[in-house]
């Protein structure tokens, strides 16, 4: 009798956790890529934090300590968008010495942050991070919105940090790729535009050479995985969204918005949403439709991938970064 009490007690503690596990996971998930603003004003002498939005706004007021790099602080932005190189990360070793400038060591944890709403330049931050080798990096989710929700103090003094050591064996986790590996790749991996309908369709606003999006092509804005009050949505949301397109999480994904920056983010929620292959097109819409040689669509059908090349093509993780223009993200 004993014995069967005991059984009956080890199977319904199985059952209690199996109903329970999905919320633990969705909050160890969530937790992998996003930290509140009450843990961070718990932990903010323990983390290097880092204010992507523009200087102007830093200036104007940021979380104390927080150090300013915007998203065109990683690039090369010398020269006109479109051409080649133009937006481009730095190759590693520099952009290790451009990140070891923030204060960061690799062994600290960093805390990005910006504006909800905005171009997603925190998780650009954070793709860079985790691409660069640092794992312990997140976001703050909700942003300096959030921050100052939550009765944050705001500080005005600019924070000139002190350089840190800090080096890029490899660009790490497949997080990213290039023009030649897409051209090459295009009728094998889901590709997601992140823009606006209205750049999908063809809207040149951005100083982009021509209109249009990739053939074949997804379009699924950023906005999108986000709820009203401009938190992200759940796993299991994230997962019906790109089931309704036909995206599982098996399939190999390729994001790009015009610049880089609001698929770096979607990027980083994609994986955290379990979808381990989506990797970020840097170079974007500016260096595509910049190569006269490759093909646009223009209109709200995706269109067909066509493209074939006998070119050498790098693999994904040991070539350079690509970007674009301050507003072009």
């Amino acid at each position: 009798m004993r014995r069967k009490s005991i059984k009956i007690c080890v199977t319904g503690v199985a059952i209690l956790l199996c109903l329970l596990s999905p919320v633990f996971s969705e909050e160890a998930t969530r937790e992998s890529l996003y930290v509140g603003a009450q843990w961070l004003q718990e932990n903010l002498d323990k983390v290097v934090v880092i204010d992507a939005r523009p200087k102007t706004l830093y200036e104007k007021g940021h979380i104390p300590g927080a150090v300013n790099a915007e998203w065109t602080y990683f690039a090369n932005v010398n020269g006109q968008p479109g051409t080649p190189g133009w937006g481009e990360i730095f190759e590693k070793d520099k952009l290790a010495q451009k990140i070891g400038a923030l204060g960061i060591d690799g062994k600290k944890p960093v805390i990005a942050y910006a504006d909800p709403g905005g171009w997603g330049q925190d998780g650009w931050v954070i793709w860079i991070m985790r691409l660069s080798g640092i794992e312990n990096s997140r976001m703050l989710e909700g942003g300096f919105s959030a921050w100052r929700a939550a009765g944050g103090k705001v500080s005005t003094t600019s924070v000139a940090p002190k350089a840190r050591a800090f080096k890029i064996p490899s660009f790490q986790g497949g997080y990213k790729v290039t023009t030649p590996w897409l051209k090459e790749k295009l009728d094998e991996v889901v590709v997601i535009d992140v823009r606006t309908p209205f750049e999908y369709k063809g809207a040149r606003i951005f100083q982009e050479k021509r209109g249009g999006h990739i053939p074949g092509a997804l379009n699924i804005p950023l906005d999108s995985v986000f709820r009203e009050d401009q938190t992200v949505k759940s796993v299991e949301e994230i997962r019906t969204l790109m089931a309704s397109y036909g995206i599982s999480q098996e399939d190999e994904i390729v994001v790009y918005d015009t610049a880089g920056v609001r698929s770096a983010y979607m990027v980083m929620v994609l994986r955290m949403a379990g979808f381990e292959k989506a990797r970020n097109y840097d170079s974007s819409f500016h260096e595509w439709a910049g190569n006269m040689d490759l093909e646009v669509v223009e209109g709200d059908m995706p269109g067909r991938p066509t493209l074939k090349t006998d070119e050498s093509v790098e693999t994904p993780d040991e070539t350079p970064l690509q970007e674009d223009a301050p507003e072009n993200v």
